[in-house]
């Protein structure tokens, strides 16, 4: 996926309970580590800012399921 920015944003998106997370380190455009204090998710694969969640949503082609 292209990076639009390499500014951090002010939070991420959790993909396993859809919560804002605001625990994360940021670095060269892309997530480096992330805890959701909602479910306590750590995987940082599996936070989006909220452009690439808009974006998945948007294509009606979200389908993830969690881990």
């Amino acid at each position: 996926m292209a990076r639009a920015s390499l500014s951090a944003p002010d939070y991420l998106i959790c993909c396993d309970c859809e919560s804002p997370c605001y625990v994360f380190e940021w670095q060269e455009g892309e997530v480096s580590e992330a805890i959701c204090e909602t479910c306590g998710n750590d995987d940082e694969t599996t936070f989006l800012t909220e452009d690439q969640y808009d974006a998945y949503a948007d294509s009606g082609s979200w389908n993830y399921r969690g881990r």
